[in-house]
């Protein structure tokens, strides 16, 4: 019996709300377990003014008690890279045996970047600013889709990829049947190639 899923997700000043937002509520109507860590102080404002109160910081939380991590993006993403305990938690995602989950949306791949958790050969998706994509696409293929997945790796473009988003990470996560009916029940528009 596979053990319930449990996913990390880490917060800073200025993240962008619904790349936080979306997924974590795709994920756990998927039963999959989400702890919000903060970097610092709580609760954490994100770029548009909405405030969330975190379930622990990142000093309490330990890469070995998670199946992977995800990166919302904004503002808040330049502060990441400059941050070496969210980086060495990147690594340790990275390092472990079975490897985890590692994901990031708008301009937070640049942080994986940073860490040193991207490699040639990957490709990954992000904001379209030139300081993002040129720090990606310094490690690793930089493509322009709304949403990438990679053996251990998901990434997605921007706030507007959110929901796919968290899809992609609930099919990584539980599977894609469990995911086309959330879909379903959360009225997505429909694909031509599925029977609703």
């Amino acid at each position: 019996m596979q053990h319930s899923r449990k996913m990390l997700f880490i917060l800073a000043p200025g993240f962008e709300e619904i790349e936080l937002t979306a997924p974590v509520d795709i994920l756990r109507r998927l039963g999959v377990e989400v702890c919000l860590a903060s970097v610092g102080e709580s609760p954490v404002r994100g770029a548009h003014g909405l405030s969330i109160l975190p379930d622990a910081t990142l000093r309490d939380v330990s890469a070995k008690d998670y199946d992977g991590v995800v990166l919302p993006g904004g503002p808040a993403s330049w502060d990441l890279c400059r941050n070496e305990d969210v980086l060495q938690l990147l690594r340790d995602m990275e390092a472990a045996r079975p490897k985890k989950l590692i994901a990031a949306i708008c301009a937070a791949p640049m942080v994986l970047a940073k860490a040193g958790v991207l490699h040639a050969g990957q490709r990954v998706t992000c904001y379209p600013a030139k300081d993002v994509v040129e720090d990606v696409s310094s490690v690793a293929t930089s493509v322009q889709n709304p949403v990438v997945v990679e053996p251990h790796l998901v990434t997605a473009m921007g706030p507007a990829c959110a929901l796919e988003f968290g899809y992609a990470l609930g099919t990584v996560l539980v599977g894609e049947e469990q995911v086309r009916v959330l879909r379903r029940e959360m009225c997505a528009v429909p694909r031509e190639n599925e029977n609703y």
